[in-house]
């Protein structure tokens, strides 16, 4: 299974996806495209989330279920991205793709409901950071005992001392506000919005320094495949893109810490 709801012109701006999906006689004639879909070209069938109405913003946005046979719908290549080598992505592309009007999951105006999901997406984006950085650091947890310059260890001198208490500081602090959010999932099973932002922009931009370091602290080594941290970096920025990213949760903690919503359009 795979979900498509962004597209080349609506991705922050998710509401402003131009896909549609008219209903008529107890059929649903989709026509649009998807961009940076997760899974795009393996799964077996597509969540696809379009116009179902002509009413204005998220008001028309519903859900779809779509076969990988459905006549019309087709994949485009698999994306060649800086990370996220073994998740494989592509666009979408429906043209006149009929389905019955059963396979509607949401319908118009469901899409606000999506946010909650959202959150628990988002918690899991915030454990794949956590995972890369912990996965850097007791790589070089281990390297600077092993590696010698200088006729001693790295981990004797105060410079690489610093550094990875640094990356220890800042693995733990990300472990705690993931931790923290997940312990505050309500009844139907979704963790408080703002716990869950600042979660996730914390270990985005975690994931990136911690690798950042890591490779440093391996010097020339960590610039090689061979060491695996070169992959860990070029994952965590994919991570902090996927899910909305650093900026956009920094407008969500605002949201939520205010109790009100900004207009981003005005």
């Amino acid at each position: 299974m795979a979900v498509g709801i962004s597209e080349p012109d609506a991705g922050s701006a998710a509401t402003d996806m131009r896909t549609t999906g008219k209903i008529t006689n107890g059929t649903v004639v989709i026509n649009g495209n998807k961009r940076w879909i997760s899974n795009g070209g393996e799964a077996d069938q597509y969540v696809v989330y379009c116009r179902l109405s002509d009413a204005p913003g998220g008001k028309a946005i519903g859900a779809v279920v779509v076969d990988k046979d459905t006549p019309g719908f087709s994949c485009g290549s698999s994306e060649r991205l800086m990370g996220f080598r073994g998740i494989p992505s592509a666009d979408l592309y429906f043209d006149n793709v009929e389905v019955p009007e059963e396979n509607v999951v949401v319908p118009a105006g469901g899409f606000s409901k999506l946010f909650g999901v959202f959150s628990i997406e988002r918690m899991g984006n915030t454990t794949m950071s956590l995972a890369i950085a912990q996965a850097a650091l007791d790589k070089t947890l281990k390297y600077v005992e092993e590696r010698e310059q200088f006729g001693k260890p790295l981990i004797e001198f105060q410079s690489i001392q610093v550094m990875v208490a640094d990356m220890v500081l800042q693995v733990r602090a990300a472990r705690l506000l993931r931790d923290d959010a997940a312990a505050s999932v309500n009844a139907h099973g979704i963790p408080d919005p703002l716990k869950v932002s600042l979660a996730k922009c914390t270990a985005n931009e975690m994931a990136k320094r911690v690798t950042d370091l890591a490779i440093q602290i391996h010097g020339g080594n960590g610039y090689t495949e061979e060491y695996g941290l070169e992959r860990l970096h070029r994952d965590a920025h994919g991570w902090a893109i996927a899910g909305g990213t650093p900026t956009m949760q920094r407008t969500r903690i605002v949201s939520e810490v205010l109790g009100r919503k900004f207009d981003q359009r005005r």
